[in-house]
């Protein structure tokens, strides 16, 4: 069986793309500087807090039921009613 070649033909070619250019030479592009709201930066920075009295309210609910029964989900959302409706969070 003779041996077959591929012609270059039907090679097929690679499409070669540009590299942008670097703007600020220190290997980055340069960007627009992104600001948050003060409201924004203060939901976040609060949310750890937040978040651990949740669990631990849930973590409550779960003990006063004698960790029988229940849901961890049903914990979790009726704690999170309580702590927010209590800081008026929604």
């Amino acid at each position: 069986m003779p041996k077959t070649t591929k012609s270059s033909d039907s090679a097929t070619t690679k499409k070669r793309v540009r590299k942008t250019k670097l703007e600020n030479g220190n290997g980055t592009h340069a960007t627009e500087p992104v600001t948050k709201s003060s409201k924004l930066v203060h939901e976040t920075s609060s949310w750890p807090v937040l978040e651990e009295k949740i669990r631990t309210r849930a973590y409550e609910l779960y003990l006063q039921r004698g960790g029988t029964s229940g849901s961890p989900e049903q914990d979790w959302l009726r704690a999170k009613e309580e702590i927010c409706g209590q800081q008026g969070i929604a």
